[in-house]
């Protein structure tokens, strides 16, 4: 049984970690969490019968306390990278939520504490665990043939106010928000495992233009994958209009004979035949017996699957610190392309 301390138990930790959590008890349990928030910590404590004496408002004291084996983080996005270098350096397992950090510099810090301490570290890559997302790697093997072109976006659509507390920070740049880190983080890792290739080149436009915001709320980029392929992403915290029969989320990935397509970030599934023309929905059978709240959080249940059960059985966990680091470095290569006007080529930043 894998001792699991929570550093952070907020929104994220409420809605999506614990319950993809509690229903692996046979291999997890929750014994401390730590939160500076005192009502977070009643209400995760008291959900998850976490006595009083394993609830810290500091999580280094439960980092130190020995009754923990490994830490998920779930917090603000500046606090990612302290958090797991001490994590490290108290000898245990790292469950990152994304980002890794804010930079690259940060990024190499915990690479180097994790390698010095010799501890294991996965990221939260969650919609690669979405029933439909993992159904379209699986079509898009030998016979789909060579993937030309890959397009995804992820319109939503924010409040000027942005006055919800457990939220506001992913707007705020000293906390590290912004729509290239917060949302298109998602996209840039769905689109590459879709394409098949690694991400080689960026070219980008970031725009705060929509909202009042000190982080950009609009990001354009287009990218050259390893093998030559081409692919674009786009997202926007203001504009969530989309057609009839469209949906803001979506990522696809076209060939010469055939292109599937993942929408609502792996909740729906399509492909199409080139001569056919028209998409066709193929069918998911996970989600027969889930309603639409266990769909959204089908991705992050199925990533605590797989990580618990390589911790269970000494497997590597899934999205490795490398993979962490390779989609922060694709999103430097994108602010650094918004600011040179140029290509930035992402091995350049190893």
């Amino acid at each position: 049984m894998v001792r699991l301390g929570l550093i952070g138990c907020g929104g994220i930790s409420q809605k999506a970690h614990l319950p993809g959590i509690e229903v692996l008890a046979e291999v997890v349990g929750v014994s401390a969490i730590a939160d500076v928030v005192e009502e977070n910590l009643l209400t995760v404590g008291a959900c998850l019968d976490v006595g009083r004496e394993d609830r810290y408002t500091d999580y280094r004291e439960m980092l130190a306390s020995g009754k923990v084996d490994a830490a998920l983080i779930a917090t603000p996005h500046n606090l990612h990278a302290e958090q797991a270098v001490e994590t490290a350096e108290a000898g245990l397992t790292i469950i990152a939520e994304k980002p890794m950090g804010l930079t690259l510099k940060e990024a190499d810090r915990i690479v180097e504490a994790v390698e010095r301490n010799r501890v294991a570290y996965t990221i939260c890559h969650n919609f690669l665990f979405t029933p439909g997302t993992r159904r379209a790697l699986e079509l898009l093997d030998d016979s789909f043939g060579a993937r030309v072109y890959g397009r995804t976006k992820s319109l939503f659509s924010k409040s000027r106010e942005q006055s919800d507390p457990e939220t506001v920070w992913r707007s705020r740049a000293s906390a590290g928000g912004g729509c290239i880190s917060d949302t298109a983080y998602h996209e840039i890792y769905v689109l590459e495992a879709m394409m098949g290739s690694p991400i080689r080149y960026v070219e980008g436009r970031l725009r705060s233009g929509f909202l009042e915001l000190d982080v950009d709320d609009l990001a354009l980029l287009l990218f050259e994958h390893e093998n030559g392929a081409v692919s674009t992403l786009s997202t926007s915290w203001g504009a969530a209009a989309v057609g009839p029969n469209e949906t803001s989320n979506l990522c696809e990935v076209h060939g010469r004979e055939r292109a599937i397509r993942v929408d609502r970030r792996g909740r729906g599934l399509y492909t199409r035949e080139r001569e056919a023309g028209d998409w066709v929905e193929v069918d998911i059978p996970e989600f027969a017996d889930m309603d639409p709240l266990e769909q959204a959080r089908s991705g992050h249940a199925g990533y605590f699957a797989a990580v618990f059960e390589a911790v269970a059985t000494g497997r590597p966990l899934p999205t490795s610190i490398e993979d962490a680091r390779r989609n922060l470095a694709i999103i430097e290569a994108a602010r650094m392309a918004n600011e040179s006007r140029s290509t930035v080529d992402v091995t350049t930043l190893s």
